[in-house]
């Protein structure tokens, strides 16, 4: 054995020596604040609370690391007015220890920036601007900058201040709109009508620039890219302002889109710890985002390296925070959740109620808890239930905790902005907070004596993100030169070409050169890119020459044939081309051998402007066209349908086109030997127009009433000639829709005749539905209930109907907003007869037996000797983790929902019951009877899930009836054969799974 020398053995010394101090001097594990799970990366640590702090809604950092907070005690009920506080932490651990009022008397203000040595607030119906003018640290200066914000619902006020990329300062509208307007110029107010807004303070101009998401806050990625969120949907994407769809027939309305890639029948499942809380309205939504807000992209730069692009969305009402990675989705962006059924941050505390985030200048990220029993609106709450509440419980509290990566290197809180150089390097700092603190100050302070830096960063850095922010800056200043955006345009970094085209649409009217740069980047690699070229080129859209035109054919026809291209981009090349349909659409489609998706969408559109415009010329010749091309009739049906809805549009339609013979002779042509689809919108065409429909039209509608008439099998062919039949008056085809409406038809038939009953707004489908009510299917149900409760003169009949017991309450999902189409009705008779039957707080049908049973949520229950009972009178029809039977609702995650809420459902299955779990009657053309629910309702066999499990399939040619029993196959009378004991025992093991992963640490 070798004997180590004396400079080894001195150098182990030392190194035992260095990692005792490091164990003892490193950083310390930090264990979560009691009832808290965190992701195992970070750490959460509570650094303020009541008495420092209450009701906090928007923290803040000054140029100077100060923190600000915005409290708001008078959400919801108007009784205190909000306030603006600095909070400071004098022995710089890290945990805040004074409190010093700023600003008080802020109205109902829920949100705040930085500004100009000041602050803006969010204070409708004003926005404000306060300032320290004496350095005492307290507001002794007011101005409203701006005035006319609605001031209504608390939670839909306007919020989200944010300084943008741009140099625009945006808003989030929150859902109550307004028409905000400048001091003295009241008749320049801007109707927000649900959309989003900016504003410049020094041009004192104010654009609604997109579509609304109606919630609380608003964010930007690193490039300028926005998203929000609103309760159900928590992360949608504005792709682009709403300008570039105004006036365009056939495009989407607005441009804010959900891009979640994990919701599940348009909610979006997320995971809550701990015993939930009896929710006060939509039960359905246990276990979803119902309070998404505070949406916050996190740019701090100090996640872990595999968390890119995160954003950070907290549910208020479900006490957790949830995080989405972002993705680039051609023109948008898919958003993945970060970890399968766990959140990045759950608590047990029912009074946790996270609303609003911020990341810091150190790059920690903060969370505000408002700290509430109660969070949700009065308005959203049934009267009864709110009766019960204490709406103030938690006034008195407020929390605030800082979220770091584990065992990461204690941050500095203040950044250094007080030397020229150091503002220009901050632009590309690794931190966001810090990189838009710099570029905000540059721009406001008007800071020209560093355009020589800028410039210089702009064409040297080697960081994207500073190139990017020098961009807008110089910019922002008056002092970016063409010569400079150009090279821009050329950047390898496509958000930055991006981002010069914005800046672009503004030059390119004056600098036919850049217009040329503009036009060669529609054909970029990157959709994104491509996308906002065209966007910029409406600025000349005016202005092109014929020679424009003939090249946009050209990229035009490229494009379509990208596979890359998305709706977006066919909706920007609309737009582009709006003046100039006509030509675009008729040569296009001569260059198309098939018709793309995307093309057609185009066309669709052209088609719809073309129709608009109502020339004669230019529909014959469509028409003609269209007659003379190979292409797919289904291709023909759709251009030919559009044309016919921007007719519709035209106030002049009629003015000399129905004695068109050009247009005549090409419908003749285009309906010979055609499919229905072609036949039908030839037939809504001539419609429209007041042309008489021609022989072959009514030859084909005689043959689909006959085949309609007997239907044995379905084929595609059926459903397209139920379609072609709307083409006839109501009254004609009325009898055939109604006899549609059986269980024993075709699924599709039965949902297009719906449709067309729906549409017709005959005063008699109420009672007709009514009359046929046990023999619809399910999926049919679901369209019923929807036009008897949706269409006020069918109220009564619908109301008699519940009254006598004809139909159950349970069928109609009488959610909260479905209850008050009765409850709230205008017509006394109607209200007072739906309170007979249910009240705003629910749909009760077993009230006594579950008062009765209601002390089992107060005892102590044993999960063991629940899962005797659940196995005893449960598991012949449903699942709960590996025990029971697949027949009704799958129950391994129903510990999502309260005991009381499990209580009710338990005892009184038909007072909410979900269509699909009906009960079923099926007699076949033997005879045989078969109960069960409908597994698989298709348009040629019914699948009956009996219980036990066993499964049955029928033909529908071979169905005798098919009828709903009108109840849940879960049968009543549970409280007979359990005692509160064995109750509280059930539960305990329904809520099981949620409590074992409490005891292993896990959400």
């Amino acid at each position: 054995m070798e004997i180590p020398s004396a400079h080894m053995r001195f150098s182990y010394c030392y190194l035992l020596v260095f990692l005792s101090c490091f164990l003892a001097c490193g950083p310390k594990e930090k264990i979560p604040p009691e009832g808290f799970v965190i992701h195992p990366e970070f750490d959460l640590e509570l650094v303020a609370s009541e008495p420092l702090v209450f009701d906090p809604v928007e923290m803040k950092f000054d140029e100077n690391g100060r923190t600000y907070v915005l409290e708001m005690p008078g959400y919801p009920l108007r009784d205190a007015e909000s306030r603006l506080v600095e909070l400071l932490d004098t022995d710089a651990d890290g945990i805040y220890d004074q409190r010093k009022m700023f600003s008080e008397n802020l109205g109902v203000a829920s949100s705040f920036m930085p500004y100009k040595k000041g602050f803006l607030v969010a204070a409708p119906p004003d926005l404000l601007w306060i300032a320290d003018t004496d350095g005492d640290g307290k507001e002794d200066q007011r101005q409203v900058h701006m005035s006319g914000f609605s001031n209504e619902n608390l939670q839909h006020n306007f919020n989200g201040l944010t300084y943008g990329l741009d140099n625009w300062i945006y808003a989030a509208n929150g859902g109550n709109s307004g028409q905000p307007y400048f001091p003295g110029k009241a008749d320049e107010a801007v109707d927000l009508k649900g959309r989003d807004m900016k504003f410049d303070l020094n041009s004192k101009q104010i654009i609604a620039f997109g579509e609304s998401s109606g919630g609380f806050k608003l964010t930007f990625n690193e490039w300028g890219h926005l998203f929000e969120t609103h309760n159900l949907e928590h992360i949608s994407h504005l792709v682009m302002e709403d300008r570039f769809l105004e006036d365009l027939p056939g495009a989407p309305s607005h441009a804010l889109i959900n891009v979640s890639n994990h919701d599940e029948n348009g909610l979006s499942r997320i995971y809550p710890i701990g015993e939930q809380d009896t929710r006060v309205n939509h039960p359905e939504q246990s276990g979803y985002f119902s309070g998404a807000c505070g949406i916050t992209y996190y740019g701090g730069g100090s996640f872990p390296a595999d968390y890119r692009s995160p954003v950070l969305v907290a549910d208020c009402v479900l006490n957790l925070v949830h995080m989405d990675l972002l993705s680039p989705d051609e023109t948008s962006f898919e958003a993945f959740r970060y970890g399968d059924k766990v959140e990045f941050l759950a608590s047990t505390d029912r009074a946790f109620r996270p609303v609003n985030m911020e990341v810091g200048p150190g790059g920690s990220l903060y969370l505000l808890d408002m700290h509430r029993e109660v969070i949700e609106h009065p308005e959203w709450i049934p009267d009864e239930m709110e009766a019960e509440m204490d709406l103030h419980a938690g006034k008195e509290k407020g929390r605030i905790y800082k979220i770091t990566r584990k065992n990461s290197i204690p941050e500095t809180t203040r950044p250094d902005f007080n030397t020229p150089d150091s503002l220009v390097t901050a632009l590309g700092h690794p931190n966001q907070w810090v990189r838009n603190t710099a570029h905000r100050l540059l721009v406001t302070d008007s800071v020209v004596a560093l355009i020589p830096a800028l410039k210089a960063q702009l064409k040297n850095s080697d960081k994207p993100l500073a190139r990017l922010h020098s961009m807008w800056v110089l910019e922002g200043l008056g002092a970016l030169e063409d010569k400079e955006l150009k090279t821009v345009l050329g950047d390898e970094e496509a958000y930055l070409r991006e981002n010069a085209l914005k800046i672009a649409e503004y030059r390119i009217i004056e600098n036919s050169e850049l217009k040329e740069m503009v036009l060669d980047l529609v054909e970029d690699k990157t959709p994104r890119v491509q996308m906002q070229a065209l966007l910029s080129l409406n600025a000349v859209q005016a202005k092109m020459t014929p020679g424009d035109i003939t090249g946009l054919i050209k990229k035009f026809d490229i494009l379509l044939q990208n596979q890359r291209t998305d709706t977006w981009i066919v909706n920007a090349m609309a737009s582009l081309g709006k003046p100039y349909a006509f030509a675009l659409f008729s040569n296009l489609l001569e260059l198309q051998e098939e018709i793309s998706p995307n093309a057609a969408a185009l066309f669709q559109i052209q088609a719809q402007i073309v129709g608009q415009d109502g020339a004669q010329k230019q529909l014959a010749l469509i028409l003609n066209r269209l007659a003379n091309k190979e292409i797919s009739e289904q291709a023909k049906a759709d251009m030919i349908a559009a044309l016919t809805s921007g007719i519709r549009i035209n106030e002049n339609r009629n003015n000399g086109l129905r004695t068109n013979a050009t247009i005549t002779q090409a419908l003749n042509l285009i309906e010979k030997d055609a499919s229905a689809s072609l036949l039908m919108a030839s037939a809504d065409f001539r419609k429209e127009l007041g042309i008489p429909l021609s022989p072959a039209i009514r030859q084909n509608l005689r043959t689909a009433y006959a085949n309609l008439n007997k239907v044995e099998v379905f084929s595609e062919e059926l459903l397209a000639q139920l379609q072609f039949v709307a083409v006839d008056d109501f009254g004609r085809r009325a009898a055939l829709l109604y006899n549609l409406l059986d269980g024993k038809m075709p699924l599709k038939l039965q949902k297009e005749a719906l449709k067309q009953l729906w549409e017709s707004g005959d005063k008699n489908i109420g009672r007709e539905l009514l009359s046929r009510w046990e023999n619809l299917g399910p999926e049919s149900r679901k369209l019923a209930t929807d036009i008897l409760l949706y269409k006020s003169e069918n109220h009564p009949l619908l109301l008699s109907a519940m009254e006598k017991g004809e139909v159950s309450l349970g069928e109609f999902n009488l959610d909260l907003e479905r209850r008050r189409a009765l409850l709230f009705s205008d017509d006394d008779k109607i209200r007072k007869r739906a309170e007979a039957l249910f009240s705003d707080g629910g749909v009760v049908t077993r009230r006594q037996v579950i008062d009765k049973m209601r002390p089992a949520l107060e005892l102590a229950g044993n999960s063991q000797s629940g899962r005797v009972t659940f196995e005893q009178q449960c598991a012949s029809c449903h699942i709960y983790g590996e025990v029971g039977v697949d027949v009704g609702p799958v129950l391994t995650e129903i510990s999502r929902k309260s005991k009381e809420t499990l209580l009710h459902d338990i005892l009184d299955p038909n007072a909410a019951v979900d269509t699909r779990y009906l009960n079923h009657k099926v007699v076949n053309s033997e005879g045989t009877i078969y109960f069960g629910l409908v597994e698989k309702d298709t348009d040629k066999e019914v699948s009956l899930r009996m219980t036990g499990g066993e499964t049955v399939s029928i033909q529908k040619q071979n169905l005798s009836s098919f009828t709903s029993t009108g109840v849940s196959m879960m049968p009543e009378g549970l409280e007979t054969a359990i005692d509160a004991q064995q109750m509280a025992d059930l539960l305990a093991f329904l809520q099981g799974q949620q409590n074992e992963a409490l005891e292993k640490g896990e959400p």
